[in-house]
């Protein structure tokens, strides 16, 4: 039984005038009770088993009789600057034949119930005393009583305390909370209406839009204002950024978005929307904006804990930080990562919680797929309260998300963690190793269960199921709870401390996905014995996708390659009523020179037959201009194949070569060379989908010839062979969803790399005879065609001569 308790009419002469803010009992209490209780891990397990629990305790007091669950409430307060609408969902409430009214909050607890004291938590209270006070005002009770009532999982046992509150007194405890909140409302009310009256002047920052540009910000602008997704292709040089973010602005100014999430696959992208932001600011733009960076890039410790006891800037953090915020809010419109770890080591708090508190007064929030999407990170103070804002989510490079997101909704659990964890903590921890070695003969069970792994995929064998390892789940349950209750009490480090959390948390995510496997997904088994290892695939997010898009008003996502635009709408979680939208090349065709060399073969059995013949055509398309080439190889091997052969033609080129491990400064390095220019042929030997594959920006004479070798088929592996049957099996397009269509994208970012302004120009050589093909030809972007090639009798140096002294 669920009950719903409502006031609309709170006072007979109820201002109209006034402003009315709403906020949920749970974001009330977190905003004004400081509660420095212990910080731990526990509540990303109790994110998804938190409701099982509470729903097995209501359905044992349902049974008893007079008592309700889920008891929707809502009260609405006026002060003297606006009105207040405060609404949330008791966890219980009983009716007691003598008229005592009990209202009943529940917490799942990994502390043992005998080490739990009704004075654990001031937070728990606080909702607790929250809900009892809308009940007695809308049941006009002089006095209620509040139910804190604690369960332990692994025991299934609870542990109540009840307290006995007048209303009076709930009301002035009310007070305690309400008055600060409403400050901080109005602050915002304030700040609104500036930022508002900067918008409502903002013009268009540059004189005139580019081609497209205009086209694109007015679909921005209805898509926004239909609630709906819009799935954009806008190659480079279009403008996307500034003519996306523009009406999103301006709908934010309007009043049709409370916020804007920016999230980005990388930090380049993230740096284009800052600097965006930046050139509207110097029109007079007023907006606040944050740049999240990663936890552990924020971490002020050397060795990163975040128990209170362990972190000095995590204690007391509650107590301290409303006033940082304060003070960072009143000098700073753009909070960059740089200000908030200044500001954590001048106050000794912990920059990365203070973010995630700023995000709170932010308009614009710059951040990575992570926050909106994985389900260990995302923002869950903004996606959990669906209806309470108006947001909107843009996602830059969005042709990345697919293969992040299958990452982050994947696990993969190995037998050899397992032994060496086992090893690590056997001495100092028996009862926690017997539940791992509990857990390692059920892996082998189900290892003996499976079969032989009858298939192979790039070298290595393997087995699918379709359904998911469930016998895992009992023996992974009971070495969680049992490793968090050792984890909660230990009060020193051990050598292991690290690598056991690091194995929990692994093991958690394994088991938390386990719990959301579906028909989008497959079991992948490889190795055998120690070297066995059971991941769960995520073959399609979609489904998981839509589900984050929709606690969003709008949604735009959008690549300079997202195309073919249908195929990445229907795996990015679109809808039939979204709107794909494709824009041409702003840059003069003549600019740029396309041609194919489709007499060489470049599929892996006929790579060395081809090598030669490969290495020459590089040669001639580049010794046609004195300048800057990349070249792009399938594969770091292959790379080096053609390379041998091309030095064997001699020639006096500067020769670059990507290195398989090169960290961010030698990227730099290589990087830096084509700041040189004119003086050399310079030529870089480069991975296509590695690092300078996307996300750099070489404009101008910088580079001005670039050659891919293969349409960018990603290797043969497991992974790759289950999404084929997945796709066959859903749509009967199993290899092109697989591998052409992920390989075309490769070539496209890479072939990106060449024109990057209105005045470049440059040559491009696609190498394969795949790529004329009616397929690939029907593939590739239409200002390219049409596109001369080899086999009609046309020599690739004269057209690269020709172009260069046109």
């Amino acid at each position: 039984m669920t009950e719903s308790i409502k006031n609309n009419n709170f006072m007979e002469n109820n201002n109209s005038d006034l402003p009315v803010f709403k906020v949920s009992v749970r974001s009330l209490v977190a905003f004004s009770v400081k509660d420095d209780s212990p910080w731990s891990f526990t509540s990303y397990r109790f994110a998804y088993e938190g409701t099982l629990a509470h729903s097995k305790l209501q359905a044992v007091n349902r049974d008893a009789g007079n008592y309700s669950s889920e008891v929707y409430l809502s009260w609405s307060f006026e002060t003297a600057d606006c009105i207040l609408d405060v609404s949330g969902r008791a966890d219980g409430v009983w009716n007691n034949d003598d008229g005592r009214v009990i209202v009943e909050e529940i917490k799942t607890s990994a502390t043992p119930l005998s080490e739990i004291d009704e004075n654990i938590s001031d937070a728990h209270w606080a909702q607790g005393k929250c809900y009892a006070y809308l009940l007695a005002l809308s049941r006009d009770l002089k006095k209620i009583t509040v139910r804190l009532t604690y369960y332990d999982m692994e025991k299934d046992q609870s542990k109540s305390f009840d307290r006995e509150f007048t209303r009076d007194r709930l009301s002035r405890f009310f007070r305690t909370l309400l008055h600060p909140y409403v400050k901080w409302c109005i602050s915002q009310r304030n700040w609104k209406q500036i930022r508002d009256l900067s918008i409502s002047t903002l013009n268009f920052p540059f004189p005139d839009y580019r081609k497209g540009q205009k086209l694109l910000a007015y679909n921005a602008y209805k898509c926004i204002e239909d609630r709906k997704r819009l799935f954009v292709q806008a190659p480079t040089g279009t403008g996307k950024t500034m003519g996306l973010l523009y009406p999103s602005i301006k709908s934010l100014g309007e009043g049709k978005l409370d916020r804007i999430f920016y999230a980005t696959a990388k930090t380049t992208t993230k740096s284009i929307a800052e600097n965006a932001y930046k050139i509207m600011a110097d029109q007079g733009l007023r907006l606040k904006v944050l740049t999240l960076t990663a936890k552990e890039k924020m971490c002020l410790n050397d060795i990163k804990n975040c128990t209170p006891d362990k972190c000095p800037y995590i204690m007391g953090y509650m107590s301290r930080s409303r006033k940082v915020i304060k003070n960072l809010l009143k000098k700073h419109d753009f909070i960059s990562r740089d200000i908030i770890s200044a500001a954590g080591v001048r106050n000794v708090i912990c920059p990365f919680e203070l973010s995630l508190d700023l995000a709170l007064s932010c308009d614009l929030i710059i951040c990575d797929y992570n926050y909106i999407f994985d389900p260990r990170v995302y923002l869950r103070r903004f996606f959990e309260q669906k209806g309470r804002e108006e947001y909107l989510i843009m996602a830059d490079e969005a042709h990345n998300l697919f293969d992040r997101a299958k990452e982050m909704y994947s696990s993969e659990l190995k037998a050899k963690a397992i032994l060496e964890i086992s090893r690590e903590i056997k001495k100092d921890l028996p009862h926690l190793n017997r539940k791992i070695r509990k857990l390692r003969k059920a892996i082998s069970d189900f290892e003996k269960q499976s079969g032989d792994l009858a298939k192979e995929a790039g070298g290595i064998r393997y087995n699918v199921l379709d359904d998911a390892p469930v016998s895992l789940k009992a023996p992974i349950e009971d070495f969680i709870l049992e490793a968090e209750r050792l984890m909660i009490s230990a009060t020193e480090e051990k050598p292991y401390t690290d690598k056991l959390l690091t194995f929990f948390f692994d093991l958690l995510h394994f088991k938390n996905i386990l719990e959301l496997y579906s028909k989008q997904y497959r079991t992948l088994l490889t190795g055998f014995k120690s070297g066995f290892s059971i991941r769960l695939q995520c073959l399609d997010p979609s489904p998981m996708l839509s589900r984050h898009l929709k606690a969003a008003r709008a949604a735009i996502l959008f690549s300079a390659t997202l195309s073919p635009l249908w195929y990445f709408k229907s795996i990015l979680g679109g809808r039939d009523e979204d709107v794909t939208l494709r824009l041409p090349s702003p840059f003069p065709r003549e600019n740029l020179l396309v041609f194919i060399e489709d007499r060489i073969e470049t599929r892996y059995r006929q790579r060395a037959q081809f090598a030669e013949a490969t290495a020459k055509a590089i040669y001639d398309w580049t010794v046609s201009h004195n300048g800057n080439t990349m070249v792009f190889f399938p594969s770091y091997k292959y790379l080096l194949d053609v390379l041998e052969k091309f030095r064997e033609l001699g020639g006096s080129f500067e020769i670059l070569c990507q290195d398989r491990d090169m960290d961010e400064r030698a990227r730099e390095a290589f990087l830096k060379e084509f700041d040189k220019y004119g003086d050399a042929d310079r030529i870089a030997f480069c991975v296509m989908g590695g690092a300078f594959g996307e996300g750099i920006d070489l404009t101008g004479e910088r580079l001005t010839s670039v050659i891919i070798v293969g349409v960018g088929l990603p290797q043969v592996s497991p992974e790759l062979e289950m999404t084929r049957d997945y796709y066959q099996e859903k749509c009967g397009a199993g290899f092109t969803f697989a591998y052409t269509y992920p390989g075309l994208n490769k070539v496209l970012q890479a072939a990106g790399r060449l024109i990057r302004s209105e005045t470049d120009r440059g040559a491009l050589l696609l190498i394969d005879s795949r790529f004329a093909t009616p397929e690939y030809m029907g593939l590739l972007p239409q200002e390219w065609q049409p596109v001369p090639r080899t086999s009609q009798g046309l020599s690739l140096k004269e057209f690269a001569d020709h172009f260069w002294n046109r």
